[in-house]
């Protein structure tokens, strides 16, 4: 009987969603630990002490090796597709050299996209809501709690080679279902987990040059992730959480200013029936006599006057 795997994760980053569903597609039995990076993690005191503490790592209890803990999300997928192959799934070729460019595919993504997607999701966060992130990572990065400085510092360069990347993958994708061959492999899982925090990027989710883009994701993952779902972490929930708390926000504020500007507009018209009031009954005429009599000369009458006048 195979053992839990012990599965050590940051729960919002993409590199350890993507270990996440490869174990959940392989249907191997793992148990969840979330990584303390302020702190100790039990069970990370067995780890080899020269081996880096990055995350995801994975403790294998089922190999009687002296490598029971792995760690990076590509050589992990390797690993668990090499040491659990009679799995339902497999996410490599059989062919080593498809197998390796395959990897080197994956290797790819995660030093490019997958760094690119992290540092333009965590300013989109900072930007709308600052203490979620700030509170996580300002002890490491001191520039976490100043979203100007990032915005000069990265964000430029990063959103110009993110967008040059999807729009590669994106015309790949108008001929092609997968991104590697002609079935799901890990290239698409690899993909799909780093690509989903831009999600809540509105500048790219909302750009309709990217809307392939997302359109695949969401059929890879409809079709592939068994946590479809309830993929969302805690950390996307608030963001989420946040967005709809403003749109109440501002649906409840348009309401009071309509209703402010409909109170104003009801003592408007109270005020002119009242001063319409007050001007009838102080100027009006009372009788027939009160009212002014006006006798007009016609041009005649003029005429004589004057005829009468002349020596």
């Amino acid at each position: 009987m195979i053992q839990r795997l012990r599965f050590y994760q940051i729960p919002w980053s993409h590199y350890c969603d993507k270990v996440r569903w490869a174990l959940d597609l392989k249907e191997i039995p793992y148990k969840l630990i979330n990584y303390d990076p302020f702190g100790k993690t039990k069970g990370l005191e067995r780890a080899p002490k020269t081996m880096p503490k990055l995350m995801p790592m994975l403790e294998d209890p089922n190999n009687k090796d002296d490598n029971q803990f792995q760690y990076d999300s590509t050589p992990i997928l390797v690993y668990l597709d090499t040491q659990y192959p009679r799995s339902s799934v497999s996410l490599f070729p059989s062919s080593s050299e498809q197998r390796e460019q395959m990897i080197d595919t994956c290797l790819r993504l995660d030093s490019t996209l997958g760094l690119y997607v992290r540092r333009i999701a965590y300013v989109q966060i900072l930007k709308e809501s600052p203490h979620i992130l700030s509170l996580v990572l300002r002890e490491k990065y001191s520039w976490a709690n100043n979203p100007d400085d990032i915005h000069s510092h990265l964000i430029k360069q990063v959103r110009e080679k993110t967008e040059e990347i999807l729009l590669e993958i994106g015309n790949h994708l108008r001929t092609n279902d997968y991104l590697v061959g002609n079935q799901f492999s890990a290239s698409d899982l690899t993909f799909c987990s780093l690509v989903k925090l831009l999600i809540r990027v509105p500048c790219f989710y909302d750009d309709r040059r990217f809307q392939i883009i997302f359109d695949y994701h969401e059929r890879i993952r409809r079709n592939y992730d068994p946590k479809y779902l309830n993929i969302d972490n805690d950390l996307e929930k608030n963001i989420d959480k946040h967005r709809i708390q403003i749109k109440k926000n501002e649906k409840n504020l348009t309401t009071r200013l309509k209703t402010f500007i409909h109170q104003i507009n009801i003592v408007q018209r109270i005020f002119i029936m009242i001063m319409t009031m007050i001007v009838k009954n102080t100027y009006e005429p009372k009788t027939d006599d009160d009212i002014p009599q006006f006798k007009t000369s016609s041009s005649q009458d003029k005429q004589e006057k004057q005829a009468i006048n002349d020596p």
